[in-house]
């Protein structure tokens, strides 16, 4: 069934589960903690700056929306579609990834701190001045994103292929460098953090 107020649902609910149901036009800030969604869909909604904390969600679409500085942490993202979407700002510190995919959407200031991320895809998505620090990745591929100045310390990067995407100002360590795939104009920028100077 199709809803335009998430609150309403909410507070009609007997347990913190919500599930097969489509989101849209939604403009609202909410506010749930320890909540399991499941097999629902955000279209075109603006839900910023609220409170979407300790959340496990099993198959959602996120599409067409607007997050910006919204509070994900501690949460789980399953099998989940994230389509044109705005998350700038948002807090995704110490969530679970698995299985998802992020496209054409803005993840700019974003943080993304002690998350596991595991067999995701990024691509065209705009990662600028986010952070991914601490993170543990496996199997997840970068395409086509901007990384300007993105935050990846203490991350083992080996097998990532940032080849295709903008890692100008990027934050790395030099013990995590081993095994990252470039290309060569960004091998030049890499070297820079390692004190080379190129002439």
């Amino acid at each position: 069934k199709e809803i335009n107020f998430i609150n309403d649902i909410i507070t009609e609910l007997t347990e913190n589960d919500i599930r097969e149901i489509c989101f849209k036009n939604c403009n609202e800030n909410i506010n749930i903690e320890k909540y399991e969604i499941a097999n629902c869909i955000f279209e075109n909604c603006k839900i910023i700056e609220s409170k979407m904390v300790n959340i496990y969600f099993t198959n959602v679409i996120f599409k067409n929306s607007d997050f910006s500085n919204t509070n994900f942490s501690d949460s789980n993202f399953v099998n989940c579609v994230f389509d044109n979407c705005k998350f700038v700002g948002c807090d995704f510190t110490n969530t679970s990834i698995y299985k998802t995919k992020v496209n054409l959407s803005n993840l700019e200031y974003s943080n993304l701190s002690n998350s596991n991320i595991k067999e995701t895809l990024f691509e065209e998505t705009n990662l600028a001045l986010s952070s991914l620090g601490e993170c543990k990745l496996k199997t997840v591929k970068f395409n086509d994103c901007n990384l300007y100045r993105t935050q990846m310390f203490k991350i083992n990067l080996k097998n990532i292929d940032l080849r295709t995407c903008n890692i100008e100002g990027i934050t790395v360590d030099k013990e995590d460098l081993k095994g990252l795939i470039v290309n060569d104009f960004q091998a030049i920028e890499l070297s820079k953090l390692l004190g080379i100077i190129i002439k």
